[in-house]
């Protein structure tokens, strides 16, 4: 497969968006954030329950009610009674699902939902607007309804319901790791004897991933990812994933309608990876070749613009 197509609509689409082709680049840094906060708040209970309140009696002044909670005789009952008070906190603090209003009836979300969503009907917006500036023949969002009218739509409906349930699949799966790490060096730190300091350090640094006790989990240059980490890169790449995939149906939805189109892949212009270069400089690709391919990494920034099928190209 041969391509000898030019990539002009693609240079300047990149120079009018350096940095940030997708325009998520403030979700993406809000949602990390908020991402970020709660495991501040998780990290400072810790530190409350071993420290200030000696949930396992190790300390010898006077402390609140809560003093002595966990002081079990069996280092194992101590590591079992201090883990499901810690899943309790993850599941309230980073697995938050709460009852929420939508079409007049209650149901259960993520918080991470909304940054997934927000996302979603940016790429629909986006998709609309590049294919009216293409010289699709589309109407524009405001002449459909509105991006809500959109959004109801049974395509879109399941795309971004299977979108927060990976998010949270995800996320679930990083906290599963964190707990399963945390119980070995709470057991370890118990037998050894450490202070409470000390082991609610140990216990704080496999979340942040500040000091020795790490997941053991490695990038490809073989540097560890902590917990805090995984999760500011499932964000920042989930906000992509979502912003394409609203941008891939709504070429799907008016492809059904007769409008013939094709995919450009389109990287930041700078700090580029070979992978995605490789992908810019391999397009223009058929929707159904290009609806999974981003992300092509973790933490990418790509996007797609649409180009007619008849103006392509390339040769098959």
């Amino acid at each position: 497969m041969t391509c000898t197509h030019t990539h002009t609509a693609v240079d300047v689409y990149t120079r009018q968006n350096r940095f940030d082709p997708t325009r998520t680049i403030s979700l993406r840094a809000a949602w990390v954030r908020e991402m970020n906060k709660r495991f501040r708040r998780l990290r400072g209970l810790i530190n409350a329950a071993i420290i200030d309140q000696d949930c396992f009696g190790m300390m010898t002044t006077y402390m609140p009610p809560a003093r002595k909670a966990f002081a079990f005789p069996r280092t194992s009952d101590k590591v079992a009674g201090f883990m499901n008070w810690l899943d309790t906190q993850v599941k309230e603090g980073m697995l938050e699902v709460k009852d929420i209003r939508q079409v007049g009836q209650g149901i259960d979300a993520a918080w991470t939902n909304k940054y997934v969503s927000d996302s979603y009907k940016r790429g629909v917006i986006r998709a609309r607007d590049e294919l009216k500036k293409g010289g699709f023949g589309v109407p524009s969002i405001e002449a459909t309804g509105g991006i809500d009218a959109s959004m109801s739509t049974p395509f879109h409906m399941d795309r971004v319901g299977a979108l927060y349930t990976r998010v949270f699949s995800e996320l679930k799966g990083i906290t599963d790791a964190m707990d399963s790490q945390i119980s070995q060096v709470l057991g370890q730190g118990l037998i050894d004897g450490d202070h409470p300091r000390l082991l609610a350090r140990k216990l704080n640094s496999v979340i942040s991933g500040k000091g020795r006790q790490t997941l053991g989990i490695t990038d490809s240059l073989g540097r560890s990812i902590s917990p805090e980490r995984r999760a500011r890169m499932l964000a920042r790449t989930e906000v992509i994933r979502a912003h394409h995939q609203a941008i891939v149906q709504e070429y799907e939805n008016w492809k059904v309608e007769g409008v013939e189109v094709m995919a450009e892949w389109v990287t930041a212009g700078y700090r580029v990876c070979p992978e995605c270069q490789d992908l810019e400089t391999g397009g223009p690709y058929t929707i159904e070749e290009v609806r999974n391919m981003i992300p092509a990494h973790p933490n990418c920034r790509c996007t797609t613009i649409p180009v007619k099928a008849k103006d392509s190209l390339k040769n098959l």
